[in-house]
């Protein structure tokens, strides 16, 4: 009988334990997934951006495309996990290129990602910042008679 008691011993500090632990432990695991989640999903909506802005330079950028505004309803959430994020752009000469940062925060929650891309000397940006849930949000792209193509962000 001396054996049944060092078990009890030994298991009722290990059973404790995994009822404290294992609550705190999945919780914990289920925020760094959740955000991890939310972070993926902002990701994709920043690389989407990025893609469109590309598009549209490299389609306007041509010899054959004369002056004039295009303007492109962009079809990204207003929400991820119900939750709004703003979205910031900005621009940067690098050499003989222009760089156009975009900067995507979810509000009131620590996930931010970015996404830049290198364009033409030619390229210009209006710095902006909206939020998602923004009606009608839009990508304002103009061409001008010297060949410059100003970028405009914004919801309507």
């Amino acid at each position: 009988m001396p054996h049944s008691n060092i078990e009890y011993a030994i298991m009722a500090p290990i059973l404790l334990l995994q009822v404290l632990f294992l609550p705190v432990a999945t919780g914990w695991m289920m925020d760094y997934w959740g955000t991890k989640r939310m972070e993926t999903t902002l990701q994709d909506v920043a690389s989407h951006l990025g893609t469109t802005v590309q598009e549209l330079y490299y389609s306007l950028n041509r010899d054959d495309v004369l002056p004039g505004e295009v303007i492109h309803t962009l079809d990204i959430p207003e929400y991820i996990e119900s939750t709004p994020y703003t979205i910031t752009s900005s621009s940067l000469q690098i050499e003989n290129s222009t760089a156009i940062d975009l900067h995507l925060e979810l509000f009131q929650q620590d996930v931010t990602v970015r996404v830049r891309n290198i364009l033409g000397s030619n390229a210009a940006l209006n710095p902006s910042s909206f939020a998602s849930n923004s009606p009608t949000i839009h990508l304002s792209v103009e061409k001008f008679v010297n060949g410059t193509i100003r970028f405009s962000f914004g919801g309507r």
